[in-house]
């Protein structure tokens, strides 16, 4: 067989290496270097389906390898971060409430089973997609101003509710090899707003890719 057809799944289990290498620097909590490696992951996973249908060499465990990687990227990584920022905000007596954050990874698995089992040839995404949700809560440490905690709180638990929600989002993949119309004019937007702000405006832009994707997809529908 040749070396091509293993360069895809290959790419797919790097991208669970970078969950892991993620997951350590979230126990030393150095939190640019977790976003380091979910950046990476979020490469890896864009490009590993790319390379297997370049080279028609997609496999129904390289499907499986995907949504096993990104769980633990997108899904242990940022359930992780929301167990350890509840552990500090709760009170002491209310701290064991801070194991409700791995409803956030809960979340990400249930999402992953019901993909593998759909089959689906739309473009558009039912829910949040596990990488941009994963961004954003990775994303909070960097944000420049104070915000209340709750506020925080309740922002991760609506989008969790969406991630899993049968709510459309667009797509910001490329067709006939040219992007979408949102996926366009939404690059033109954020792409200068994360090159001035880079970490900075990373979860603000995630949050408005979530909130401008429900709109266009209503009116569009």
């Amino acid at each position: 067989m040749r070396i091509i057809h293993y360069v895809p799944n290959t790419l797919t289990l790097l991208n669970g290496f970078s969950g892991c290498m993620a997951l350590l620097s979230l126990v030393e909590e150095n939190y640019k270097m977790v976003l380091v490696w979910i950046l990476i992951g979020v490469f890896l996973d864009s490009v590993d389906g790319l390379v297997a249908r370049a080279f028609k060499v997609n496999s129904d465990i390289g499907k499986q390898l995907d949504s096993l990687s990104d769980v633990i990227s997108f899904g242990l990584v940022p359930g992780f971060f929301m167990y350890q920022y509840l552990y500090k905000f709760l009170p002491y007596e209310l701290v064991p409430l801070s194991l409700l954050a791995f409803v956030i990874t809960l979340s990400v698995i249930y999402r992953l089973a019901r993909f593998n089992v759909t089959s689906s040839s739309q473009l558009d995404f039912e829910g949040m997609p596990s990488p941009a949700y994963a961004l954003f809560v990775i994303g909070i440490p960097f944000i420049p101003i104070e915000i209340n905690p709750l506020i925080i709180i309740a922002i991760v638990a609506l989008l969790t509710l969406l991630m899993v929600s049968k709510f459309m989002l667009p797509s910001q993949k490329f067709v006939n090899g040219k992007p979408t119309t949102f996926a366009l004019v939404f690059a033109l937007i954020a792409l200068p707003v994360l090159l001035f702000f880079r970490s900075q405006a990373l979860s603000a832009v995630v949050l408005a890719y979530a909130i401008f994707g429900i709109i266009y997809m209503r009116f569009r529908g």
